[in-house]
């Protein structure tokens, strides 16, 4: 037999190949119902999202399944709200269907222990209270945390969040955060028994560090316009100048921040968690005032753009479900 002519060999080729060459993963929501979801152009990964809450020998679980982003990573973190324990676990994978459930009996609460750790959350307000417990890390690897998430600090000083556990987390040991004239969002680890004890982390209490970046959060009409960017005085290890767009998860295509950040920020993936925003860029800067609109792009230096839609982290996760024992789960 003759050999076939090359553009049919590529035609033939090309009618073997399915019409989509996305991953597939499977999705599945809190309440149980699963189907095969088609991953968005830039979501590269399956995950599967664990939330566990144990108190006194009884356990509820939830699990949800979906695509995530390619930057994600495995995380755990655990804390507790008076009696209750709450653990939160995610993973990921990069092949078609890897998230599927698996037959066979389901995983129970880890009863190992590890390290042992501080842990209170403002959900109960034990945080702000200094009403700390102890914890017994669960997993081989986790560090203690302290995780601050404080959101409209100038609309609404009462959406402040303080979460103290344990985990293994995206940019442990730290510290990494981000503040502005809004937001203020912070991780550090230690690996010593209880060595995240102590007052809570306010943002007023970390030294001014002598630099200046703009601030602010919005559109250009609207939260980042000419009236409303402000210079902000830098505080604690925040001092690059950082710059973030992409689409917020309210469907604004064009949302922006500016602050002040470490430099682990410059990389995205905290930015698209913490602010909910996809298709991101981001650049920093180093010196005062380096991210007014009018500096030129080519001075900046800082991440490439994060293809795909971005999840809300675990880490902003758990603060959404804290109060969520016996009620509707909102993972996003």
């Amino acid at each position: 037999m003759g050999r076939l002519p090359l553009l049919s060999v590529l035609l033939l080729a090309h009618a073997c190949v399915p019409a989509s060459w996305g991953l597939q993963c499977m999705l599945c929501g809190s309440t149980g119902k699963c189907h095969v979801q088609e991953c968005a152009q830039g979501q590269d990964l399956c995950r599967t999202t664990v939330m566990r809450i144990w108190e006194g020998g009884e356990e509820l679980e939830v699990v949800e399944r979906g695509c995530a982003h390619p930057e994600k990573t495995n995380r755990t973190m655990s804390y507790r709200i008076g009696m209750q324990i709450i653990s939160l676990t995610e993973t990921v994978c990069e092949s078609n269907m890897c998230n599927q459930p698996r037959p066979g009996r389901a995983p129970v609460f880890p009863r190992s222990r590890y390290l042992e750790c501080v842990s209170c959350a403002s959900s109960d307000l034990s945080c702000e209270r200094g009403l700390d417990q102890s914890l017994q890390c669960r997993n081989p690897g986790e560090q203690c945390l302290e995780v601050v998430t404080h959101q409209n600090l100038q609309e609404s000083p009462g959406d402040e969040h303080h979460s103290r556990g344990c985990g293994n987390l995206p940019g442990c040991p730290g510290p990494i955060g981000f503040h502005n004239n809004h937001s203020f969002h912070f991780l550090q680890c230690c690996n010593t028994t209880k060595c995240n004890r102590g007052p809570v982390l306010e943002l007023q209490n970390l030294p001014l560090n002598g630099f200046q970046c703009y601030s602010c959060e919005g559109n250009s009409t609207h939260g980042c316009s000419s009236e409303e960017t402000s210079l902000v005085a830098c505080r604690g290890p925040m001092n690059q100048c950082l710059e973030a767009t992409g689409t917020h998860g309210l469907g604004d295509p064009n949302y922006t921040v500016k602050g002040c950040a470490t430099a682990s920020w410059c990389e995205g993936l905290h930015v698209a968690e913490a602010f909910r925003l996809t298709h991101v860029n981001v650049s920093c800067c180093s010196g005062n005032g380096c991210n007014h609109p009018v500096v030129d792009s080519q001075h900046h230096a800082g991440g490439a753009p994060a293809p795909g839609p971005a999840h809300l982290s675990l880490t902003i996760t758990l603060l959404m479900t804290a109060k969520l024992w016996g009620g509707t789960l909102l993972w996003t």
